[in-house]
């Protein structure tokens, strides 16, 4: 125990303050939170030795602290112990060991929690599912994702848009990105509205499956509707451009990057230059060049030796 707290402890029974539970939890909650977790046992030995029983709070902090710290199996012996004393975990103790169970990608025991939730009377809030979808996606099982989503919704709650990404997200990565965009749909009819982290996630999976047309539509609808385009939306796109062979377009869309205040990564550039060379643009490639040291991008030894082979080339043939 901190010298702070134990000073605390001493003399509040001296100023006629004998500290209770709500004292003691308060206080290890505290201590959890800022992941003094030793200390908030030592804590709680003092507590249980003035005679005082741990409330639910009181445990719920403790879970909380001790997957904070990636200590899971003693999270879920402090579950059992509530039991033992007659109480009943709280959403807030089976939210929190579920999302440290996800963490620990013991998604298994995760589902069985949420089992036990509603085997107890307890209806799991938003949170709860967020945090199981989130685990889920993670683990690519996505159609448990799904299910469960589907589950938030019979029950009246509403995902926030960090579930949504998290779906679309995991929907993409599965390749199932027709799925992906009625998730979108969903969004605009029903809320919450998308974010730009739930934009950049879905036209990454399109220009990844090669669906760049789509992913410039999801572009215009941010100009015209918000959010506006952030530096991974641009980068994304104009890398998708690039691999689909639309070089011309790549190039425009860097040049509105900038026009934007917007700057992109060297990695972004070296696709750029690297897609005229390979259709033979060199002049374009050179062009590019200089519009990168234009706007303070150094150029690195990649750009240069590619530019560099193909000219190479160019001259043998």
């Amino acid at each position: 125990m901190s010298n702070a707290v134990a000073m605390v402890l001493d003399k509040m029974p001296k100023v006629g303050c004998t500290p209770g539970v709500i004292s003691y939890s308060i206080v290890i909650d505290d201590l959890c939170k800022k992941g003094a977790v030793n200390e908030a046992f030592i804590l709680l030995e003092h507590m249980l030795s003035e005679g005082l029983v741990p409330n639910v709070v009181t445990y719920s902090s403790l879970i909380n602290g001790l997957c904070m710290t990636g200590e899971i199996r003693r999270a879920e012996d402090q579950l059992q112990q509530m039991r033992a004393r007659g109480y009943e975990p709280n959403i807030v103790s089976y939210s929190t060991l579920i999302n440290g169970l996800c963490k620990n990608v013991e998604i298994e025991k995760a589902e069985e929690l949420l089992r036990d939730m509603f085997s107890q009377g307890l209806k799991p809030d938003a949170l709860t599912y967020s945090t199981l979808i989130d685990g889920l996606c993670k683990n690519g099982e996505i159609e448990k994702a799904e299910e469960l989503l589907r589950n938030m919704f019979s029950q009246g709650l509403q995902p926030d848009a960090v579930t949504y990404s998290t779906l679309i997200n995991g929907l993409c990565k599965n390749e199932e990105i027709e799925k992906a965009e009625e998730l979108l749909h969903r969004m605009f009819s029903q809320g919450p509205q998308p974010d730009v982290v739930t934009y950049n996630t879905l036209i990454d999976g399109l220009c990844k499956n090669g669906e760049t047309e789509k992913a410039e539509v999801l572009l215009r609808d941010m100009f015209s509707q918000g959010p506006q385009p952030n530096v991974v939306t641009y980068i994304t796109l104009i890398n998708g451009l690039c691999k689909n062979g639309e070089i011309e377009k790549a190039e425009e869309l860097l040049r509105h990057m900038f026009s934007q205040g917007l700057q992109p990564d060297v990695l972004t550039c070296t696709i750029l230059v690297d897609g005229f060379c390979k259709k033979g643009l060199l002049d374009k490639a050179l062009e590019m060049l200089e519009y990168m040291v234009s706007k303070g991008i150094e150029p690195n030894v990649v750009i240069y030796y590619s530019v560099w082979i193909r000219y190479a080339k160019k001259e043998k043939s």
